[in-house]
This record gives C-alpha cells, sequence and structure tokens, in this order.
C-alpha cells in the first residue's frame, strides 16, 4: 500500500477483490503458485 501498510489475503478472497486492491496498491505479489499442487508432505525432508 502506498501508506507502507501490507495487507495478506488468501487466493480465493486476492481474487474476488483483485480489481480493488489494484487501484490502491502500490505493489501486489501473488504466490498462489507456491501452493498448488504443494502439500506439508512434499515439504519435508
Amino acid at each position: 500500500m502506498p501508506s507502507g501498510a501490507e495487507l495478506y489475503f488468501c487466493a480465493h478472497h486476492g481474487r474476488e477483490h483483485n480489481d480493488a486492491l489494484r487501484a490502491v496498491a502500490a505493489a501486489i505479489q501473488d504466490e498462489t503458485e507456491r501452493l498448488q499442487g504443494s502439500s506439508t508432505a512434499d515439504s519435508v525432508g
């Protein structure tokens, strides 16, 4: 955000509010792809 504040959204709500967020955000970092197809078991060991 221009004020320096950070907002975090789950993928569902990020997509739901995407247009409004893009209108006011200084930057948007979407890391949805990091979650797709992953599980806790995949990241262990």
